[in-house]
């Protein structure tokens, strides 16, 4: 079986992240937020280029409905039960974040702000994130990892890479 160009990583201590040697987007997220910074070249510095803030993806459950779900009947018996949300509106609100997110991945990589992009985050948002990307932006991932590194600062996520 052939390895994509990508690595996927777990991210192991002894693991490093090799940034490409030209322009590369590091973009780090988790349902709270998002940071990207753009670097030059493997060892320039790292310029933020864009911070999007969710705050509502630290909420409970509760918070995003304003009452108790409907009641419905059964269809036989006289049994009534509550009704499941088609979607959670947590989940909603996650989703919207990431296609935020997304949408300006794929603007960037169009603009030929940055050639390549590198994602690192929370498992649950790096698998959204992936199905919202662009086919063409999806071509610039040189690097995937699962990791929640959202809440570090900058020094330290960049021990991750080599």
């Amino acid at each position: 079986m052939r390895k994509s160009p990508r690595s996927e990583m777990a991210m192991h201590p002894q693991q490093l992240i090799h940034l490409p040697n030209a322009s590369t987007c590091i973009a780090v997220c988790a349902a709270s937020g998002a940071r990207c910074w753009c670097s030059e070249s493997a060892h320039a510095d790292w310029l933020l280029v864009k911070e999007i803030r969710h705050e509502s993806g630290t909420q409970h459950e509760a918070e995003f409905s304003s009452d108790k779900p409907g009641r419905s009947f059964d269809r036989f018996g006289g049994g009534r039960h509550a009704m499941e949300p088609e979607s959670s509106g947590r989940k909603q609100a996650l989703r919207s974040f990431v296609r935020q997110l997304a949408d300006f991945l794929d603007r960037a990589i169009a603009a030929r702000q940055f050639r390549y992009l590198v994602l690192i985050a929370e498992p649950k948002v790096l698998g959204m994130l992936r199905d919202s990307l662009s086919a063409t932006t999806k071509k610039s991932v040189v690097c995937e990892a699962p990791k929640n590194l959202a809440n570090l600062d900058v020094s330290e996520i960049r021990k991750y890479f080599a």
